[in-house]
């Protein structure tokens, strides 16, 4: 290679290259023939129609739903470097091409970025057209407002990262996550109604992207980790195939786990099912991975309470319960199947009945602060105790229904 500039057109032929090759392990071409391309005229089919009609069903989706789904597509994706761990062998000696290929990747970046948020406007465009009314002008401060909001959460959560480890991170990102959340749905509004604020915004944001890519650039001590995430970028589609399939390396844990350090038995009974509910209770509950996912999703489930209908309040309240309780049999199947419990002569009835003692209890904490946030949107003294109360038969009544079957 005779310039930086080729060493990073390779590197991004090579990343093109990988992930064509992925999809192609997905998607052969009898799937492509017989599922993928008429769902692609379907798709395109529908979306014509919806410029020549529009659908009924178009009225009951708010702007703040439109704006959840924006929102949540900021968070989405991240800016790549393209840098490899060979590079401190070779590159790093050569800082000015290390340098250029960073910027390059970051260019890449905010070009490739730019043309997912434009996708994204433009399958909400009929939506955006002809419920809410917006102009061109409108639709376009829409789009700038995604995207550099998109640009300067993708920098501050990699500045983040870099300062910041462990649950104080996740905390922080959490913080961050809901207040954003409110400010972007302000901001949206205000888009719907004027765009001489919207503007305003804009240009602040622009500004605060140069400032913190200005900081990310200069960045002293980040190499490693654009490594990690330059690997996890690429990994990306081949990951979400292949999740079922790799054993994941499980992390190695305390010697005395910080939760249930000195307990004995949580369940009442000495046979195999009340050792077997202990066992998954506290192994879901030592378990920081479980942890941090409850988090997330008990922020976001949350936070969509405050902008939704009453109806489509409870909707999703009882969605959430379903969603934790199938979440929780997954975990505990998986932990049925750990090797050392096949050294056990265990019958899969005592199996089902210790799955079913200890769901509820794992569903509880996360359901009841969610029934909670749903009560304080209800704007009532009774709300968080009605939706708290409720919390408990619904936890019960779920686990009850969908482990019925092993």
């Amino acid at each position: 290679m005779k310039s930086s500039f080729q060493v990073f057109t390779r590197r991004v032929r090579s990343d093109w290259h990988f992930q064509y090759r992925a999809l192609r392990m997905a998607v052969d071409w009898v799937i492509a023939i017989y599922f993928v391309i008429p769902l692609l005229i379907l798709a395109g089919y529908q979306y014509y129609s919806w410029w020549a009609a529009q659908p009924s069903w178009f009225g009951s989706i708010s702007m703040s739903m439109i704006a959840t789904v924006f929102y949540v597509f900021t968070w989405l994706g991240t800016i790549r470097y393209f840098v490899e761990e060979g590079d401190q062998l070779f590159l790093r000696q050569n800082q000015n091409w290390f340098r250029h290929i960073m910027l390059l990747g970051y260019r890449y970046s905010l070009v490739l970025q730019g043309i997912t948020t434009i996708i994204l406007v433009l399958v909400f465009l009929p939506l955006l057209n002809q419920t809410y009314s917006f102009s061109v002008v409108q639709v376009i401060c829409l789009g700038l407002l995604t995207y550099l909001l998109k640009l300067n959460v993708g920098l501050l959560r990699q500045l983040l990262a870099l300062r910041l480890k462990g649950i104080l991170l996740w905390m922080l990102r959490i913080v961050v996550f809901v207040g954003l959340f409110f400010l972007y749905q302000a901001l949206v509004e205000e888009v719907s109604h004027t765009t001489l604020y919207s503007w305003m915004v804009i240009l602040l944001f622009l500004i605060l992207v140069v400032f913190l890519s200005k900081i990310r650039l200069q960045e002293k001590g980040a190499f490693f980790a654009d490594i990690a995430r330059e690997r996890d970028s690429r990994m990306r589609i081949v990951s979400l195939m292949l999740i079922r399939v790799l054993e994941r390396k499980r992390k190695p844990t305390r010697k005395n786990p910080l939760l249930f350090s000195k307990s004995q038995r949580l369940f009442k009974g000495k046979g195999a099912v009340s050792g077997i509910a202990d066992l998954l209770t506290k192994s879901f509950f030592r378990n920081g991975t479980q942890w941090k996912y409850t988090i997330q999703f008990v922020a976001a489930i949350s936070a969509t309470m405050f902008i939704l209908p009453v109806a489509l309040k409870i909707t999703i309240w009882i969605l959430a319960a379903c969603l934790l309780v199938f979440w929780r049999k997954s975990f505990c199947k998986d932990e049925l199947a750990a090797p050392f419990l096949t050294l056990f002569s265990i019958q899969d009835t005592a199996k089902h009945q210790a799955l079913q003692s200890a769901i509820p209890i794992l569903v509880l904490p996360a359901l009841i602060v969610i029934s909670l946030c749903v009560g304080i949107s209800f704007f009532t003294w009774w709300g968080p105790l009605l939706m708290i109360g409720a919390a408990i038969p619904l936890a019960y009544g779920a686990s009850s229904v969908f482990t019925s079957w092993y």
